[in-house]
């Protein structure tokens, strides 16, 4: 009888044991739950280096790790959105991570601001273009960095590069994040009005309109050069689902002789002349190392916000060999990038 209730003791004494260490073993891997939530598709170039930019920032680190790209850009439909950032927040509660990336600002919208104020989960945002007070940012549990195009910047340097240049017409997507950018740019264009006007600003919904749009503007002799933004939302008449952007901007670039530029890397890619372009690298940076001090002890709260500094001008002259650019000027001089 006395060697069952001593093993009955040292039975309960292992299971105890083991129990503790498995919580002890859960909370401190909770404790190291990163949550990455994308706006966009992993194809997608800002999305991509943003991302391979997070990865190589925690790339040793002591850290359990989920990423889900809600792919909004491919389909922008209401439905779509609203189910993905469900889909978010269902994340959240079952993976129980420490920080949340949230990244651009459909993130925002259909997921992260649900959370402001009201949960122990800490979000860091990046790639946000609104006003943070739209989102209800800065707030207990959310820090991030800021996202600030350059349009009057690319048309400075295009105008030192083309000083004939008088009139610009703005073409983009009918997208949110255009919607947001919308009033910004041009405020930022009227910044340049002694030297380059804003002709018109123009948000068509499908390709249809998109291709009418372009072509007036080509017509148009007040048009000089085309600012295009963005295009990935661009669809077919009664389609939920986005074009190919790069056969959005081949279309383009094939009925239009006037210079096409933009505010970020995909107008190069898709063989725009220029971009002054959001540096990816500096939001995947910054976000990572925001989440890397909370994960250290820190609150979201006593972390700042931050807006990006680092413009990056890129020219490409291997698609546009075309255009006339000042004698005066070298190219190579104004740019961090030439692509010939």
């Amino acid at each position: 009888m006395e060697s069952w209730q001593k093993a009955s003791r040292l039975i309960r004494v292992f299971y105890f044991g083991v129990l503790w260490c498995f919580i002890l073993g859960a909370n401190a891997s909770a404790s190291n739950r990163v949550l990455i939530v994308q706006s966009y598709h992993e194809q997608f170039t800002w999305t991509s280096v943003i991302h391979k930019t997070i990865m190589a920032e925690f790339e040793g680190e002591d850290i359990d790790l989920k990423v889900f790209f809600m792919d909004t850009k491919r389909n922008p439909s209401e439905q779509w959105k609203q189910k993905a950032g469900r889909q978010a927040s269902d994340l959240v509660r079952k993976f129980k991570p420490k920080v949340v990336i949230a990244v651009d600002d459909n993130a925002q919208t259909y997921f992260a601001k649900s959370f402001v104020g009201s949960s122990p989960v800490q979000f860091v945002f990046c790639g946000v273009n609104a006003g943070p007070e739209v989102y209800g940012y800065p707030a207990s549990n959310v820090t991030g960095i800021l996202e600030r195009t350059y349009p009057a910047q690319s048309l400075k340097v295009l105008k030192t590069l083309m000083p004939g240049l008088q009139g610009v017409a703005v073409v983009t997507d009918d997208s949110a994040t255009s919607e947001i950018m919308r009033p910004r740019i041009i405020q930022r264009i009227a910044t340049l009005e002694s030297e380059i006007s804003l002709i018109r600003f123009a948000t068509p919904k499908t390709f249809n309109a998109w291709k009418e749009e372009i072509l007036n503007l080509e017509r148009n002799p007040k048009v000089d050069v085309l600012l295009i933004p963005l295009y990935h939302t661009v669809r077919d008449d009664g389609d939920m689902t986005s074009l190919i952007p790069n056969k959005v901007m081949q279309w383009t670039l094939a009925h239009v002789s006037k210079p096409v530029i933009g505010t970020g890397v995909h107008v190069i890619e898709d063989g725009g002349l220029l971009a002054v372009t959001v540096d990816p690298r500096e939001h995947g940076r910054v976000s990572a190392h925001m989440a890397k001090e909370i994960l250290a002890g820190k609150r979201a709260a006593d972390i700042p916000m931050r807006t990006n500094k680092d413009g990056f001008v890129m020219v490409n002259l291997r698609d546009n060999p075309g255009f006339v650019f000042d004698a005066k000027v070298q190219v190579e001089q104004i740019a961090d990038l030439v692509i010939r």
